[in-house]
């Protein structure tokens, strides 16, 4: 059986030579690094933490690989990364520390084996994503792959895709949850009607910091318009979705704003526009059985209880009768360059020459006969592959958090590994865990799917015994099928070095205090986010640092932990007007509470004192460029940016940790207790007011860095060139002082000497904004009117 991977345009050739070449103007200084950056994105090529060093992503419609393009991506593993291959949440397989200039010849390779690595990355549909069993298992409705690597060529390199507002995912499942459709933009649902082929179509999902579950968009449309459908759905994406504001820019926040039905509305707008439109038929690879090469089988493992425990686990039986998918299980999602060839010969040998990876980052084999267990688990031994335990509670999802993401704070793949070790090595195991997960991310964006693991784990940082140190807030109780979703709830802020701990005390709690048949899900529901954090508080300390110094880095590395690679917050200005302003409103609100509490009405006292808490984070967190609407949001986010870095008292977690209480009957008590804490709160927030009021380019968060600043302070500046711009940034429909505080953030990544292009609106932006980044001693190079906005060039000195 062939198996059919992307319909790879004549263009693919073009593409990659514009690609050398804008790298060779890239490394001229001819293209502006911004520019330059969101041309690799859509190629699928990811800037790393180390410099000049890629992530190179290929792009596989629902993981499906044949064993040729795998020996293909381990030639590419070999030849231009460090020999690893890394398989994705969303089924793709990236490469790490690929130097740029390997790029081009690298994609050529790829791309004469049918593989591309265009628009796996960037604002643009992702890889469509689908079950891994689609086509063999025996509880689907029926195949999906053939209607998703149409979905996925129909949309790949089309006009309207190529800069959407943020990225978009879509994923297709045909049975009971494995293609994870409420946490999609588009999740799609094999689904029969009058025997009409069609799916169940959900819209709007998504992880990330602030989750949202997808919502129904319909409970059956017929196949014939699906390529129409999603069309439509992205179209009123680009057309609605937030260019501006990239934290607000997803496909879930279009739902926020517009609701359900007026988003159903403008989809069916577009759906009615697009009626002219020509779609090709999908064709449906009817169902065959592949050819099988003929192979000994080997009888020398019948005995070893490993075997049967790996056969247990590692197989299952597909609807083909006879035949068997076989899951191989990956440390992190990794295999090295060997493993991969392995692999390759093992599919093509004992089965049908066909890989599939999954969501989960294994990789799995199917068409695999039982008299082939044998030779397959000794293949796989002999790599080191043979592991037991698939889809369960060992089966750890991690993302690659701070080890090469710019975005991480935490290692969580060291986190991940350390689990994995303590659960090989006597961590209390049994079938009734069997249906938990556990997930890790090295930041709040989710790209480990801490928000539907039982146990998840997402990274930050917080000062203990005065030291900074890698933390992770821990995430319960998260679960999902292909209708719906509960995500976890976040429970407590916990040291790194404790995390296995949070496990194992997790674990051994719900063994012992279960009722019969209760999932861990169930379990805690009943039991409540209180009886968990008061379970997990023992684990928010550590000792001295001279006692154990070890307890403060962070897993899988020996250097001190920092932030020295995370972005900080500034003010000046009019910034500190509004802080200003903000801070006045909570004294204001405390004030008013008094009052309230000595005419005996408590609620009003203790509404007063919350609506204090909230001025004061909102005031806090203007100089790392954030509002919010929702006061809930606004804490959370004031509780990981400046409680948990003590620039305020720690002691304040626990005031916001009691802010959903409720307070209709407060008493005395409880309303004297609310105004001591926000009038401390306001006390506090002055104090770092009036420090940047002396220091206008005072960074209030730690871990900034400071070598880096002054490196680039003392860094040669040559003529100014205002053809020559290294970055730029859209700050149209962005309101003062917000504007001028993301510019700031801008340049705070850029070198002494480099130049920002920023586009503001016409009045306050436009005449504000220059005067405040003057002050604070860059260059303003330009300030022209055109298209009735505003273009500013800065220098950075």
């Amino acid at each position: 059986m062939d198996i059919k991977t992307l319909n790879i345009p004549p263009e693919v050739k073009r593409e990659i030579e514009e690609f050398a070449a804008e790298v060779e103007r890239r490394n001229r200084g001819e293209v502006p690094e911004e520019e330059f950056k969101r041309f690799r994105l859509q190629q699928g090529i990811y800037g790393q933490r180390q410099d000049e060093e890629q992530m190179v992503r290929t792009k596989l419609s629902q993981g499906k690989i044949t064993s040729d393009q795998l020996n293909c991506l381990a030639d590419f593993g070999e030849k231009f990364s460090h020999g690893i291959l890394h398989v994705t949440t969303r089924q793709d397989i990236q490469f790490h520390y690929v130097k740029l200039k390997d790029v081009p010849q690298g994609m050529q390779i790829l791309a004469d084996h049918g593989l591309t690595t265009r628009e796996a990355c960037g604002n643009t549909v992702r890889n469509v994503t689908g079950c891994h069993k689609a086509g063999t298992c025996s509880g689907e409705v029926f195949d999906t792959t053939s209607y998703g690597l149409a979905v996925t060529d129909y949309l790949l390199r089309h006009q309207l895709t190529q800069n959407l507002p943020r990225k978009f995912k879509i994923s297709f499942g045909g049975c009971a949850g494995c293609g994870l459709a409420p946490i999609h933009d588009i999740g799609l649902k094999a689904a029969i009607q009058n025997n009409i082929r069609g799916f169940k179509v959900l819209i709007g999902g998504g992880l990330g910091s602030f989750p949202h579950a997808a919502q129904l968009y319909s409970e059956f449309v017929p196949a014939d318009q699906l390529l129409r459908l999603c069309e439509a759905i992205v179209a009123v994406f680009d057309k609605h979705g937030d260019k501006v504001n990239r934290n607000k820019a997803r496909f879930k926040y279009v739902l926020d704003k517009l609701g359900l039905e007026k988003t159903k509305a403008l989809i069916k707008e577009e759906f009615d526009a697009l009626a002219g439109q020509k779609y090709d038929p999908i064709q449906v690879e009817e169902e065959s059985i592949p050819e099988i090469r003929d192979y000994t089988p080997v009888t020398d493992f019948d005995l070893d209880p490993e075997f049967s425990k790996w056969k247990s686990c590692n197989t299952l039986e597909q609807k083909q009768k006879g035949f068997f998918n076989v899951q191989i299980k990956l440390l992190l999602g990794d295999l090295d360059v060997p493993q991969a060839r392995a692999i390759s010969k093992i599919a093509a040998t004992y089965a049908g020459g066909i890989i599939v990876n999954t969501v989960n980052q294994n990789m799995m084999i199917p068409w695999v006969k039982e008299d082939a267990f044998g030779a397959v688990y000794g293949e796989l031994k002999k790599i080191g592959l043979h592991r037991a335990g698939t889809e369960e509670i060992r089966d750890i999802t991690c993302c690659p958090g701070s080890e090469t993401c710019n975005l991480g704070i935490t290692a969580s793949r060291g986190l991940a590994t350390e689990l994995n070790q303590q659960m090989d090595n006597g961590f209390p195991f049994s079938e009734d865990l069997e249906h938990m997960s556990i997930k890790a991310s090295g930041c709040p964006n989710s790209c480990g799917q801490h928000h539907i693991a039982s146990i998840g784990f997402h990274g930050g940082a917080k000062k203990v015994n005065g030291v900074l140190a890698p933390h992770y807030e821990i995430f319960l109780g998260g679960r999902i099928s292909e209708d719906n979703v509960i995500f976890g709830t976040p429970v407590i802020k916990i040291p790194a070095k404790n995390g296995p701990q949070v496990v194992r005390k997790t674990i051994d709690n719900y063994k012992q205090e279960k009722q019969a048949n209760e999932t861990f899900g169930e379990f805690f529901d009943r039991k409540g986010k209180k009886h968990f954090k008061d379970l997990l508080a023992p684990l928010v300390n550590l000792p001295d640092i001279e006692q154990a110094p070890e307890a403060y880095i962070d897993f899988g590395s020996t250097e001190k932990f920092s932030l020295d690679d995370r972005g900080q917050g500034e003010c000046a200005g009019a910034l500190t007007d509004m802080i200003q302003n903000l801070i006045s409103d909570a004294d204001r609100s405390d004030f008013q509470g008094k009052l309230a509490l000595e005419k005996g009405d408590y609620a009003e006292a203790v509404d007063k004192a919350r609506k204090a808490l909230v001025s004061c984070a909102r005031a806090l967190l203007v100089t790392e460029g954030m509002d919010f609407d929702d006061d809930w949001k606004c804490l959370e986010k004031f509780q990981s940016l400046i409680v948990d870095m003590e620039i305020v008292s720690p002691k304040y977690a626990e005031t916001i940790n009691h802010y959903q209480d409720a307070f209709d009957s407060a008493d005395k008590a409880k309303a004297s207790w609310w105004l001591e804490e926000t009038q401390g709160l306001v006390v506090e927030c002055k104090q770092v007011y009036n420090k940047l009021q002396t220091d206008k380019s005072l960074r209030i968060r730690v871990g900034a860095d400071d070598k880096k600043t002054a490196a680039a302070k003392e860094a040669p500046k040559g003529k100014v060139d205002l053809d020559s711009i290294h970055s730029k940034i859209d700050l149209l429909g962005v309101k003062c002082p917000f504007n001028y505080v993301k510019t700031k953030l801008k340049l705070e990544t850029m070198q002494a000497g480099n130049r920002l292009e920023v586009l503001l609106d016409d009045g306050e932006p436009s005449e504000n904004v220059p005067r405040s980044i003057q002050n604070d001693g860059h260059k303003l190079l330009a300030l022209e009117k055109e298209n009735g906005h505003f273009k500013m060039i800065v220098e950075k000195v």
